[in-house]
């Protein structure tokens, strides 16, 4: 019995994971219903054993809980998360079995209330120290030392995310010669596309080098035939947690006391604020989904109020 409803579960949730795939579902996306699910698969594969559930259609609110619980002392929107695939997956199962059984009427209002907080960005002194990294001339280029700077510089002049950088093609960058400036063409969220703007002068070196390298080496060629520009060595496109790392690593050479990827798109937003560039076009810019993501940009901070008095 026990291994026949884990048969169960599996089965549903490699149909919900297929049906993701064919409605277009970015791979970041996939993979992160993926990991949930197959957590929570091991969370009921344990109670099934300790016979306190004894079917799928037994999940209700009280065993979703419990599986947050024991995740520990997860951030809110991992818990939300969580808390976001569990609920589409079981209204999945709901629409979907041949008893119209109601697993949702369990879950209703579930959600993990967050809390309110400034958006982490880099310092100035922060940033003039990135700046200095970035455009500082390299003695002895190698191919990763370029690579990463070229992804720093794309993380923090355009504001991308960073399941929008892994995507990104040597075909989804074009040159407009007369303004001076590469067009990106990026696949955000939603399938939603958009375009970012960098300078050309800030990008054309390390562009070239990283072009030059990925049509001369046969490895990259065969691993990497569609010339994606955040690849590793061997031509596999990077895992967000690669992308992680490196700048974990990079923080740390710098002395920068701040963490992640998102912190870069922040200081962004932050840095076109203090431009006074107009927030419709910001919220352009970034891909935001309304105009009241974009306005989180926009709070003063005590440096900028010291400032203002001052002058």
């Amino acid at each position: 019995m026990e291994k026949d409803q884990l048969f169960i579960l599996d089965k549903w949730i490699k149909r919900y994971l297929n049906e993701k795939k064919t409605l277009n579902l970015s791979n970041n996306t996939l993979m992160n219903y993926k990991r949930v699910l197959d957590s929570f698969y091991q969370f009921f594969a344990l109670k099934n054993e300790e016979e306190a559930i004894n079917s799928v259609f037994n999940i209700d609110r009280d065993f979703v809980l419990e599986y947050l619980n024991s995740k520990g002392d997860i951030a809110v929107n991992t818990k939300n998360l969580h808390i976001t695939v569990i609920k589409s997956f079981l209204a999945y199962i709901s629409e979907n079995n041949s008893d119209n059984i109601d697993l949702m009427q369990k879950l209703k209002a579930l959600t993990a209330k967050s809390v309110k907080r400034e958006s982490e960005s880099l310092s100035k002194e922060e940033e003039v120290i990135l700046e200095r990294y970035m455009h500082k001339a390299l003695k002895k280029k190698t191919f990763l030392q370029v690579r990463n700077r070229l992804l720093v510089k794309l993380l923090y002049y355009t504001g991308v995310r960073a399941s929008e950088l892994l995507s990104i093609k040597l075909k989804d960058i074009s040159l407009m010669k007369e303004e001076g400036v590469y067009k990106i063409y990026i696949l955000g969220k939603g399938s939603k596309y958009r375009y970012v703007y960098i300078k050309q002068e800030i990008i054309e070196d390390d562009l070239e080098y990283i072009k030059d390298h990925l049509f001369a080496d046969a490895i990259m060629i065969e691993n990497n035939k569609e010339y994606y520009i955040a690849v590793t060595q061997k031509g596999r496109v990077m895992h967000r947690a690669e992308l992680y790392t490196m700048l974990e690593r990079l923080y740390k050479k710098l002395y920068i006391k701040k963490r992640g990827v998102h912190m870069l798109r922040h200081t962004f937003g932050k840095r076109m604020v203090q431009k006074n560039v107009n927030l419709s076009t910001i919220k352009e810019m970034m891909g935001h989904e309304n105009i009241q993501t974009t306005m989180i940009y926009a709070r003063s901070d005590e440096r900028s109020m010291i400032e203002a008095i001052c002058r």
